[in-house]
């Protein structure tokens, strides 16, 4: 993206003009992006590039890694697109699926979106079962333990992966016996890759069980998550992927394809490592 030529309009302010510029380059990164690059990225010098992204990083729209220098969006992006997708709520548009899937199976069916290092529950419809755990919409959760989180960010680059893990083990609110479970997130993020859904046995909650799959947009990002909780004494994990992940599935596709996804469109082939969104994700743009 370089800087557009504008016709002469003194109410047009170009300073603001070049302030969104600069955040507009970064957010269509995958990766987080250097000073030069991001100079070159906007067409702007590299001394006005630095004096812009500083004051968006001030302002808390910006995130720059303390070590590598290299900018990604902050979670303060999230305010920006909060009006334009309230006309565009993924969560209505999501709900007769979901309702479907709850009357189908008559379980607990949770939608999440990812936002930082959590997920966060924009709707839950109780079965008529009664299920122990104090969880509503707008909770926060872990990413790596659960079958929602490992949907979301089953796409996500290596080198993301590899930060977010150290960022977990760092934290000290971070439980010792869930060491183990980081250690193979990899391997189940691989998982849920090639299956199109991930399961969760008893790991966050003792005595529950969940199989979740990831939802996308018409850009091939996961941008939510949709998925069923069952209390283990009703069901193994066999039977999550027996009778649950199908059904499942579908309605992920259903509401992928309500928000413009389309896996043989011409020319365009999905990307495994495709990224919503680092600091507040495009996912959660969308949730109102």
């Amino acid at each position: 993206m370089t800087r557009q030529l504008r016709p002469l309009d003194r109410s047009f302010i170009s300073s603001l003009s070049h302030g969104l510029s600069v955040l507009e380059a970064v957010a269509e990164c995958e990766h987080d992006i250097g000073l030069a690059d991001l100079a070159e990225k906007v067409g702007f010098n590299k001394t006005n590039t630095w004096r812009l992204a500083h004051t968006l990083v001030e302002l808390g729209y910006l995130h720059q890694d303390p070590h590598t220098r290299n900018f990604r969006p902050a979670a303060r992006t999230l305010a920006l697109g909060y009006a334009y997708f309230d006309g565009l709520d993924l969560r209505q548009l999501s709900l007769p699926f979901l309702r479907e899937l709850s009357t189908r199976h008559n379980e607990t069916v949770n939608f999440a979106v990812r936002s930082a290092d959590q997920l966060i529950y924009l709707d839950r419809l109780n079965s008529s079962h009664i299920i122990a755990v104090n969880l509503h919409i707008g909770s926060r959760l872990p990413l790596y333990c659960t079958s929602l989180g490992r949907a979301l960010i089953c796409e996500t680059p290596d080198s993301w992966i590899e930060q977010y893990i150290q960022r977990v083990m760092k934290d000290s609110r971070t439980q010792k016996d869930a060491l183990p479970e980081l250690k193979k997130l990899r391997q189940r993020l691989a998982e849920t890759r090639e299956r199109g859904y991930a399961t969760n046995n008893e790991e966050l909650v003792k005595g529950l069980r969940a199989v979740s799959s990831p939802i996308r947009d018409g850009t091939f990002a996961i941008v939510a998550a949709v998925g069923i909780a069952v209390p283990s004494s009703r069901a193994t994990v066999s039977d999550l992927e027996r009778i649950f992940a199908p059904d499942l599935v579908k309605a992920a596709e259903k509401i992928s394809f309500a928000l413009g996804y389309r896996p043989d469109k011409p020319g365009r082939e999905p990307n495994n490592h495709r990224f919503a969104s680092n600091g507040g994700n495009a996912a959660a743009r969308r949730a109102r």
